[in-house]
């Protein structure tokens, strides 16, 4: 029961937390009375009827009181068939969150309040808005999860706390710098122009293709089966005529096996780098993902529509690739712009 003590000329409250399992102290500023002591007595009366009243509803609703280390545990175990950059994400995230949150505590310490001043707490780090924006994230699925199972009662983040994602301008190949880059190719091994192509005309991600097989190429159907880390999906796509050629030559070439003889991604995009220095194109922010940008860029402005480039880049949902369209329809208004002629 909660009960009422003195200290110094104060009266302060004592009472047992049943939802993290410890006994809590708090003063209520009265000064040490008679009339002050029956006040604090029905504060610390009412403290207790809330507090059965509370575990009561929670112990009805299914609540389960336990570590926030065991949820964290479950959390990972439930998601373990995610992409090993995605999990290293998750664990990034929670060597910050228990260093607000210690896991031997209850899960019950996980509330509204606390995991706002939590957030609020990363206005003044020196972290870019992007990774605040992908703590945000992490933390509101791993809330969901709690909420599913029953860890936690179910409570909604204030908007205005959350941060949100840093909208970038988009970087796609300028057309000279493409028209450079390809004339440079003739002095590059197959390997790497194989590799060049591919992502120009698929779009695809570097993760995609550098695993892709003979065997997954179709040139009489045209198609390319691949296999994404991302999505952790299998996919089958059409890829563009032009490069039918260059992939019947670089198969001709090596017959059977990776169409790539790139170990990782990393390899790729070392090379890929070392090309653009020795063209003097490194201080444009190119990367192997702009291959990517440039090949939605592209689609858009020639017309084609959202479901097929959806499709094409593999995007799991179609949100993703409308999101590449606003952020692009300005490019869009501006050519279209160029048509009006006034009668001056």
């Amino acid at each position: 029961m909660a009960s009422i003590y003195t200290k110094g000329n104060k009266i302060y409250i004592s009472w047992y937390d049943p939802f993290v399992g410890k006994n809590k102290n708090k003063s209520t500023k009265l000064i040490n009375t008679k009339q002050n002591l029956k006040k604090a007595q029905i504060i610390a009366t009412e403290l207790q009827k809330r507090i059965n009243e509370n575990y009561t509803k929670f112990n009805q609703i299914g609540i389960i009181k336990n570590s926030i280390s065991s949820s964290i545990e479950h959390f990972l175990k439930v998601n373990s068939d995610k992409n090993y950059k995605t999990i290293q994400g998750y664990k990034n995230f929670f060597s910050k969150f228990t260093n607000k949150f210690p896991e031997y505590e209850s899960c019950l310490i996980i509330n509204k309040l606390s995991c706002e001043e939590w957030l609020i707490s990363f206005r003044k780090s020196n972290y870019q808005q992007n990774t605040l924006h992908g703590i945000t994230k992490v933390l509101k699925k791993f809330l969901n999860f709690l909420f599913e199972y029953n860890y936690i009662p179910v409570f909604k983040l204030n908007r205005d706390i959350t941060f949100k994602p840093e909208i970038k301008e988009i970087i796609v190949f300028q057309e000279n710098d493409l028209k450079i880059m390809i004339d440079a190719l003739r002095n590059k091994n197959d390997n790497f122009t194989t590799a060049f192509y591919i992502l120009l005309y698929t779009g695809l991600r570097p993760s995609d293709i550098y695993n892709i097989n003979v065997n997954d190429i179709d040139l009489k159907k045209g198609t390319i089966k691949y296999y994404s880390e991302k999505s952790s999906e299998f996919f089958e796509v059409p890829f563009h005529p032009e490069l039918k050629p260059i992939l019947e030559q670089r198969i001709k070439q090596i017959e059977v096996g990776k169409i790539l003889e790139y170990e990782t991604i990393n390899n790729l995009g070392k090379a890929f780098r070392r090309f653009l220095a020795k063209l003097k194109l490194e201080h444009k922010g190119y990367t192997l993902r702009t291959f990517r940008k440039t090949f939605i860029t592209l689609a858009h402005q020639s017309g084609m529509d959202l479901a097929t480039v959806s499709k094409l880049a593999g995007h799991k949902k179609i949100t993703t690739t409308e999101l590449y369209y606003n952020r692009l329809s300005l490019t869009k208004q501006v050519s279209e712009l160029k048509k009006l002629k006034l009668p001056i």
